[in-house]
């Protein structure tokens, strides 16, 4: 039976007191960060990047601190859940800023979504055009069979 006891180990205390350490050097990693970078898009990867991995070092400092099966599956499902949740987020701030008309688009390497975001804008100019040709947005006639 696996019986973990709680701070028997003195050099994992210090290991954990070193972990928050380098989790407070990440958080004030990405404080800089979202402060120095320009637009949101950059902001992003300076707040997300240092915020998913501080997650996983403070749960792996908890767990060293207070070692038992319950906390390891607590901090478990922290980590798992930070690491679906955050890409997530970050993913449809990243759309809403690319909409955005501050955004400079000359700092983009590779432009992947400009594209698609051009067949939505005909999309929508198409359906705004029949609407207004329309006003109930119905067919008459000949034109219902299209």
């Amino acid at each position: 039976m696996l019986v973990w006891t709680p701070g028997a180990h003195p050099l994992a205390d210090l290991l954990a007191a070193v972990l928050v350490l380098l989790t407070g050097v990440m958080s004030l990693a990405a404080g800089v960060g979202l402060l120095r970078f320009p637009d949101t898009l950059q902001r992003l990867h300076a707040g997300a990047k240092p915020q998913v991995l501080g997650v996983i070092v403070i749960c792996i400092a908890i767990v060293l601190r207070s070692p038992s099966w319950p906390t390891l599956a607590l901090a478990s499902l922290v980590v798992v859940f930070q690491m679906l949740t955050q890409p997530i987020a970050a993913h449809m701030v990243g759309r809403a800023a690319y909409r955005d008309e501050h955004l400079d688009r000359s700092l983009l390497v590779v432009d992947e979504l400009a594209d698609d975001v051009r067949a939505a804008d005909r999309a929508a100019d198409r359906a705004a055009s029949r609407a207004a040709g329309h006003p109930h947005g119905k067919r008459h006639g000949r034109d219902q069979r299209r």
